[in-house]
């Protein structure tokens, strides 16, 4: 299948490389080669190869990863014997109104320029997104948030493709989410467009709002510069409440611990940080100790957030 799935894209015109490294794709950087890499030019595109893939996968076995904005995910070191698609990077957002008053918005939309244009249409009740990295799909697929609300508070429907490479319109209770989860982060079907639920408001108070969030990560976060897949663990709950998984880390005294060229963060301690070189043995021997530490000392075990890929191409 790699060999006639390659002959295809070279038919179709679209880009691709064989035996190429997935880090520099990845907000993280970590992370070995990949068996192809596809780079649609748009969303049909994008769709046509996702066809292609989903609907030939029971026969030929050939493992895909679709790739947002690379936010939240690393892949193994060495070879991983997979087609990855990256979405398409588009200056449009792609957004408009419908008729029935639901917000859509193409899942390839970045969650920033997405929140300039809800501002500048009056579009108010997305701000939690802001400073979140990555795409409208992916955040959807991960059920994002932050500031007291996730993307399960505004996702109404979506157009999708499944794993059968068939198009479908659905409705949110086909994400099936769950905290910081939905049937979407470790399966095969691709968001292609989301419908969301928008409250009017003021341009200039969506905007504020949108700094306002901003500044306050800018704060307490690392900058957005270095190598990061953001928040890694999911908050617990202790006695049945949500607490700071970043706070349970610092009091275990783990700021600044570190496995090869990775370290935790010491503006943040929920955020692990690649200093160069780090690979996905270093991520793993880091996650590890951080998980034992809290375990031993709290009794809490931490679930990782963040996407691994494993060699043979699966999500976990």
């Amino acid at each position: 299948m790699p060999a006639a799935f390659a002959e295809w894209l070279r038919e179709q015109r679209i880009p691709f490389g064989e035996n190429t490294s997935i880090a520099p794709h990845l907000n993280f950087r970590i992370g070995g080669t990949v068996r192809l890499l596809v780079s649609p030019a748009s969303p049909g595109h994008l769709a046509r190869v996702l066809e292609k893939l989903a609907s030939g996968l029971p026969s030929t076995g050939l493992a895909y990863v679709v790739i947002g904005g690379g936010s939240n995910i690393a892949f193994s070191d060495g070879l991983t014997r997979a087609a990855v698609v990256l979405a398409p990077a588009s200056p449009q957002v792609g957004a408009r109104i419908l008729e029935d008053g639901s917000l859509q918005v193409e899942g390839e939309a970045r969650n920033q320029p997405f929140l300039a244009w809800c501002a500048a249409n009056r579009a108010g009740g997305m701000e939690f997104l802001s400073g979140i990295p990555g795409t409208l799909g992916g955040a959807a697929a991960v059920n994002a948030g932050a500031f007291g609300r996730s993307m399960s508070d505004v996702l109404l429907g979506a157009d999708i493709i499944d794993e059968t490479g068939a198009h479908r319109t659905v409705d949110a209770a086909h994400f099936a989410f769950r905290y910081r989860d939905s049937k979407f982060k470790l399966g095969r079907e691709t968001v292609l467009a989301l419908r969301l639920r928008w409250e009017p408001g003021d341009e200039a108070a969506i905007a504020r709002k949108v700094r306002d969030h901003l500044e306050y990560r800018a704060r307490r976060h690392p900058p957005y510069r270095q190598a990061s897949a953001g928040c890694f663990f999911k908050n617990p709950l202790l006695g049945g409440v949500k607490t700071s998984a970043g706070k349970v880390i610092e009091e275990c005294g783990l700021k600044g611990a570190t496995c090869g060229d990775l370290a935790v963060a010491l503006e943040h301690a929920n955020f692990l940080l690649n200093r160069g070189q780090g690979t996905f043995a270093d991520l793993r021997r880091l996650e590890e100790k951080i998980r034992e530490a809290v375990a031993a000392r709290t009794g809490i075990v931490l679930e990782r957030e963040v996407i691994y890929v494993s060699p043979d191409g699966k999500k976990y």
